[in-house]
Formats: C-alpha cells, structure tokens, sequence
C-alpha cells in the first residue's frame, strides 16, 4: 500500500479525504493485527470483545455490538468462536432474566494477556514513524472523532 500524497494543499481540502485516509488506515491496521494474531488462533474481532470483557467485566451481546462497531449476526458467530474456545462463556444476566451476559474464562484472559503483547508490538510498528507526542496526538484525535455526535 502506498503512502498517501504529502504534497502540500489549499487549507480546506484535507476534509474531503478524511474518509478515504480512515478507511486505508483501518485497512492497514486491520491486516498487520490480523497477521499478527493468526499464530494466537483469533483474529481481530475476538481480540475487541476480549478487550471489552476484560475492561468492563460481563456484557450483554447488545452491549458488546456497541462498544466493538460490530452487528448482531457477527457478535453471534464471534462469540461461539470464543466459547467453542473455552475463552468466554454466556451466562443468565443478572439484570435480565431474558438476556445472557457474555462472560471472560480464566483461559481467555490468559490468552487476552498473550494477544495484548501481540497488539502492543503492532501498535509500535505502524506508530514507529511518528514521535511519542505525534503518536499521542493521532490517539486523542481519533478519540475524539469516534466519541463526536452523529451529525
């Protein structure tokens, strides 16, 4: 994949590009993470929501969808994927007598830990490039971008 074009433009116009340049970005991300993981057996859609369950403990699968970008069908297969692997497990919510909570095992943290070293590494690779306080600064953009109102 080519760099994008840094060849200076009328102020204004980067606007236009945002979208483009976020989704190379994402792409770039995505296949260097997944690459990464596949010696692990997950990839990175197991990788979100163990993240999410070992952050906030157990979720709803509603919830989960939220807080990953994902959809209902996706969540669904992702985490059979996990409890197949004996790496979460669905319990009745305690809230919800008609929902389940999705649940972290001790196996999946122990992989989550694993995984976690992995995405640190892939992190320092694609920011390598950049200086601590660029790569600070595109983090807190990027938080801000996604925790903005839908216009």
């Amino acid at each position: 994949m080519n760099p994008p074009d840094s060849t200076p433009r009328p102020p204004g116009t980067g606007r236009v590009r945002v979208g483009p340049l976020l989704r190379l970005a994402q792409r770039r991300a995505a296949h260097t993470f997944a690459d990464a993981l596949r010696p692990l057996g997950i990839e990175g859609r197991h990788y979100g929501v163990l993240l999410n369950l070992n952050l906030h403990g157990p979720l709803s699968q509603r919830r989960l969808i939220d807080l990953t970008g994902g959809d209902k069908s996706s969540m669904v297969r992702t985490v059979d994927d996990l409890e197949t692997r004996g790496l979460a497990v669905r319990r009745p919510s305690p809230s919800d007598r008609r929902a389940y909570a999705v649940e972290i095992t001790e196996q999946g943290r122990a992989l989550f830990a694993e995984a976690s070293v992995v995405a640190d590494n892939v992190a320092a690779r694609l920011l390598g490039h950049m200086d601590e306080g660029d790569q600070d600064l595109l983090c807190t953009l990027l938080e801000r971008f996604v925790a903005a109102p839908e216009a």
